[in-house]
């Protein structure tokens, strides 16, 4: 599975750009709290917000242990999120957010390891135990 071209170049811009990429994070956030949008995304809500999470840390500069390449990927799942139309429209009652779960579950998956790396980071920033220490 890949992205679609135009997300993935719009993506990339958004990491060349802080202040773009800001209100685009914004935006999301603000769509995913959405009780509706919570409802159809309650499979992968939070994987979606633990990559709201790490692109908000990259943009603050607090978390950089990640690739260009997984970043532009994370974003570009959150440019299709955002998208209202795509492959399923987002105001189709039932299939208007299974192609933006698909696409965040391919995500998350393509980026496993960055992603536990982020968690791990996060817990050891919070003062956690490391997950295998419990």
């Amino acid at each position: 599975m890949k992205l679609p071209r135009f997300v993935h170049t719009r993506a990339r811009r958004l990491v060349e750009s802080p202040r773009k990429l800001r209100r685009v994070i914004e935006k999301a956030q603000r769509k995913q709290e959405s009780a509706r949008t919570a409802r159809k995304l309650k499979g992968v809500l939070a994987d979606l917000r633990t990559l709201l999470r790490l692109i908000q840390a990259w943009m603050g500069g607090k978390y950089s242990n990640i690739s260009k390449a997984n970043l532009v990927l994370i974003v570009g799942a959150i440019v299709y999120f955002l998208m209202p139309i795509d492959v399923f429209p987002d105001f189709i009652p039932v299939g208007g957010f299974v192609d933006d779960v698909a696409v965040i579950i391919w995500v998350v998956d393509a980026v496993k390891e960055e992603l536990a790396k982020f968690k791990e980071w996060e817990r050891h920033r919070d003062g956690l135990p490391a997950l295998g220490s419990v």
